[in-house]
């Protein structure tokens, strides 16, 4: 039985990874964030909050560990252009702390949330290990302070430590201000005949979309073994905001033309045209999506057609 310890235990992968641990008989440590979730009964709580300043008493706290995955922090691009010195400190301080102060752990594996925001808006529409370091982002900079930390304690440290480099991840779980939950919570709200439109703002960016789940099962793949690197984490297959839209239509049997509209104010600055992931090095180690594309959509979809409030009005 391993010992990990889950930053951003009550998010969305960390949640999945939670689970997946516990029910193949591990032990969970877990430290949330100030507004997240009460843990789950079987984790094992750590005090919070997580701060760089305070991961020498949050490791105290644990005690020994086997690994450790890193998911807390800011996860939206949009956000971090409204906050961007609080983006960094919360996603390359906080991670480069971590990275640095384990690598005085060498036993300890550590695996790190990293973002293909890293790569920016890169030349190639897909991207793998070794597409050139450039992000326009905010949030892309300090994930890619931190991702670079990690790289540092591992090659001139002796750290354990990985970088997954994670796309898209949805769910159920997934927050409804990013826009794949957005689309199928609208569309739910539609069905039901509580809105109307589904208002969207630049459709013709193409992500790669994969289960929050199964990113999670390659984050505890790593805590638990294998070399450690970095390693792309994605479907390997690119979707545009507009065919989620259209797909998620159908499924819901609305008419995309009758209700689909665009506002120019919702298009983010610097959005990036084309991020797919080449995950073939991760898949030497095994790893596959366990759901496809449409799967993914018809999931989420269903779920938010289940539990859509009817309005009171």
């Amino acid at each position: 039985m391993a010992r990990i310890l889950i930053t951003g235990v009550t998010g969305q992968i960390g949640s999945y990874a939670a689970e997946i641990l516990l029910d193949a008989g591990h032990e969970v440590l877990g430290i949330s964030g100030p507004a997240a979730r009460p843990l789950p009964k079987r984790i094992v709580g750590c005090t919070p909050p997580l701060t760089p300043e305070r991961v020498e008493a949050v490791l105290e706290e644990a005690g020994p560990l086997d690994g450790l995955i890193h998911f807390a922090g800011p996860s939206s691009v949009a956000a971090s252009w409204s906050d961007p010195v609080a983006t960094f400190d919360a996603n390359a301080r906080l991670t480069a702390t971590l990275a640095f102060r384990l690598a005085r752990q060498p036993e300890v594996r550590f695996v790190h949330a990293s973002s293909a925001e890293i790569f920016g808006d890169a030349r190639s529409p897909i991207q793998d290990e070794s597409t050139p370091i450039a992000p326009i982002t905010p949030y892309g900079v300090a994930k890619a302070a931190g991702h670079m930390a990690v790289q540092v304690a591992r090659l001139g440290m002796g750290a354990r430590a990985s970088n997954l480099i994670f796309y898209l991840g949805e769910s159920p779980r997934r927050s409804s201000n990013f826009v794949f939950r957005k689309i199928t919570k609208t569309l739910a709200a539609i069905v039901h005949g509580d809105a109307e439109h589904l208002t969207l703002g630049n459709t013709r960016v193409v992500r790669d979309f994969c289960h929050a789940r199964d990113l999670a099962r390659a984050a505890t793949m790593l805590a638990l073994g294998h070399i450690p690197g970095d390693y792309v984490c994605a479907s390997s297959e690119g979707h545009s905001v507009l065919e989620v839209a259209q797909i998620a239509c159908a499924l819901a049997g609305v008419e995309a033309d009758r209700t689909l509209r665009f506002d120019p104010q919702l298009v983010r600055p610097n959005d990036i045209r084309s991020l797919i992931g080449d995950a073939a090095k991760l898949r030497t180690l095994g790893w596959r999506p366990s759901i496809d594309f449409r799967g993914l959509v018809d999931e989420v979809l269903k779920h938010d057609l289940a539990t859509q409030e009817p309005s009171r009005s």
